[in-house]
């Protein structure tokens, strides 16, 4: 049953699916090196300043990652930010009913699935080479990992080695499906850096542009943490 459920996630994306060539460790090893992993394992915290697009219009925002996955956005235009502490999301929002609201579950996954410093696959156990499909007539490794409450399927392109796309499918309670796409690779201090990334989901889109990175920009915990007052 699981194999029909990602191939026909597969048809459902257009995409053509043919046998395994090369090893997953081969896939792997070029993959980190084309990420330069041993650059990011030194990384804790970066800072980028650029423009959050949601179906609403263009803003910018500011943002701030920190491991092993904080996440934080501030809006300055619009009196806007938005948080994931590596347990909860919130957001403050003038729309919103109370000064400190939490996110939902899809907007959660969202933040969490924006960033992550280097490749997500540099210490993931368990995954499966399932072959190459080709997305936009490029050709890409199709990599599953199969967890306890969700599939992840990570699309590597074939001649770059870099992570293009990632579909999230929520395996338990309401049925969830996040899409992440990396519009734009651009190098930033020798590290290849997603400077435009796109999020979707069957209600919602966001994308996320970097312009002015700052590596190691110092952040404080408590920044990510949700105000008490609501």
């Amino acid at each position: 049953m699981k194999q029909r459920f990602i191939m026909s996630l597969v048809l459902l994306l257009g995409l053509t699916h043919t046998r395994a060539q090369d090893s997953l460790s081969y896939i792997l090893d070029r993959h980190h090196e084309a990420h330069q992993q041993e650059l990011w394992e030194g990384i804790k915290s970066l800072s980028a300043k650029g423009n959050w697009l949601s179906l609403h219009g263009s803003y910018p925002a500011t943002f701030y990652f920190k491991k092993p996955n904080k996440y934080l956005m501030i809006n300055q235009r619009s009196r806007f930010i938005e948080a994931w502490n590596g347990v909860e999301s919130w957001t403050i929002a003038k729309w919103t009913k109370s000064s400190v609201a939490q996110l939902s579950a899809e907007e959660t996954l969202i933040n969490q699935a924006i960033f992550t410093f280097g490749s997500p696959l540099k210490r993931v156990a368990d995954l499966e080479n399932k072959g190459i499909v080709f997305l936009d007539q490029a050709p890409h490794y199709w990599i599953v990992e199969d967890q306890a409450h969700a599939l992840i399927e990570y699309f590597i392109s074939k001649q770059t080695f870099l992570l293009t796309k990632t579909i999230f499918t929520k395996k338990r309670g309401e049925p969830l499906v996040v899409v992440r796409e990396v519009v734009k690779y651009g190098g930033f201090q020798g590290v290849s850096f997603p400077t435009h990334i796109k999020l979707q989901t069957k209600t919602m889109v966001a994308e996320y542009v970097f312009n002015k990175i700052t590596l190691g920009d110092p952040v404080q915990d408590k920044r990510f943490s949700k105000p008490t007052k609501e």
